[in-house]
């Protein structure tokens, strides 16, 4: 009777835990934002909307998950990162060139909160306990088939100019809620995300410094052979 009791009671505290997010590298891109307004990412929601939508999933089962879907493949544009800012406060012309190996795949990540947990490493990590199996009909993604392009760029920076280049691209969003219970019992819970990068780019922008407005911009060529 004893080990019954202290199974129960481990129980109700592992569906009580909160752990800290398990986030996919896409939380750490500079910036994101949602087309459509009142969208959100898994870590903005609030505890009174967390709260609300774990109430979808409150209805008992033997054993496996329940989900609840807030977000379905919401549309997102996002700056990843600023891989070069080249400022030219001398007089002359800077001549740059450099060198970029692009791989285009079609990248799934996930993220998680509460005790859902993660597993897996990389483009591999994905849900505990079957998890993905549940939401995999919410979520809208292509694989494509891997390849490789080296991508050549000369960039000439005028005087009194700076220069940024930068990684955009656009995603798709997917978030909600699940329990799993294991006889009867809520055993693990929180919330769940996939992001689906569909699209990345390169941007080159050069700016004229606002003390001298006037110098005038040469051209930024980029060749993919």
């Amino acid at each position: 009777m004893k080990k019954i009791v202290c199974v129960t009671l481990m129980l109700f505290m592992l569906a009580g835990s909160a752990l800290p997010v398990e986030a996919g590298e896409y939380l750490t891109y500079q910036n994101i934002t949602f087309r459509r307004a009142g969208a959100k990412l898994l870590e903005d929601y609030s505890q009174s909307e967390y709260d609300q939508y774990v109430k979808k999933v409150e209805r008992r089962r033997f054993w496996g998950w329940r989900t609840y879907t807030v977000m379905q493949n919401e549309p997102v544009t996002f700056q990843k990162d600023t891989l070069y800012v080249i400022s030219n406060e001398g007089f002359s012309p800077i001549q740059k060139s450099y060198y970029f190996n692009v791989k285009g795949q079609g990248k799934l990540q996930v993220s998680a909160t509460g005790n859902i947990g993660l597993t897996g490493a990389g483009d591999l990590r994905g849900f505990r306990l079957g998890l993905d199996a549940h939401i995999r009909p919410q979520v809208s993604y292509e694989t494509t088939s891997q390849r490789e392009e080296r991508v050549d760029i000369r960039m000439t920076v005028d005087p009194r100019t700076t220069l940024r280049v930068e990684v955009f691209g656009e995603g798709k969003v997917t978030n909600g809620v699940a329990k799993y219970y294991r006889f009867w019992r809520n055993t693990r819970q929180g919330g769940w995300e996939v992001f689906v990068l569909t699209t990345e780019y390169f941007s080159i922008v050069k700016a004229v410094m606002p003390d001298d407005a006037d110098v005038p911009d040469n051209d930024v060529d980029a060749d993919t052979d």
